[in-house]
Formats: C-alpha cells, structure tokens, sequence
C-alpha cells in the first residue's frame, strides 16, 4: 500500500514543479485552477491522495503541458518498485 502514497508523492512533487516554474504561489496556482491554495498545499505535500483525473486535466490544460509531464519519473519509480520486490 504504501506504493501508491510514493506515487502520490511523485504527481505531488511534479505539480509544485510546474507551479514553481511558472513563478507562482500555492495561492495563485489555485486560483487559476479555481481550487483551495489548502488543496493545493495538500497535493503538494502528498497530504491529500486520490487525486483526481479531473484535477490533473485542468492542470495540463490550464498550462499547456502534456498530461504525462505530472507523471515525470514514473519508469523510475517502478523500476525501484519493482527492485525493492
């Protein structure tokens, strides 16, 4: 079980990349995604799991990123998955 909070982790600490690249607060980021900047802050942090396709859809749209950049570092978080098993 504990996998998949690693996963959220991975998503959450690509999200505050895109966020800090685009030079913007917890609060501005959730503004322009028309969220609490607590619910941003709580992805962020991988607080807050069960995060949403619809959520990472406004992201990619609201930034005109590929959908795929949120999943950045996957192949390697499976294959230290896959390492530890």
């Amino acid at each position: 079980m504990q996998d998949i909070y690693d996963f959220y982790n991975l998503i959450g600490k690509n999200i505050k990349r895109i966020r800090r690249e685009h030079h913007e607060s917890q609060e501005v980021f959730a503004e322009k995604l028309d969220m609490s900047r607590g619910f941003i802050s709580q992805i962020e942090s991988s607080v807050k799991t069960g995060i949403s396709l619809d959520t990472l859809y406004a992201i990619s749209q609201k930034y005109h990123i590929d959908i795929r950049d949120l999943f950045q570092g996957y192949e390697q978080f499976m294959k230290e998955k896959d390492e530890k098993n």
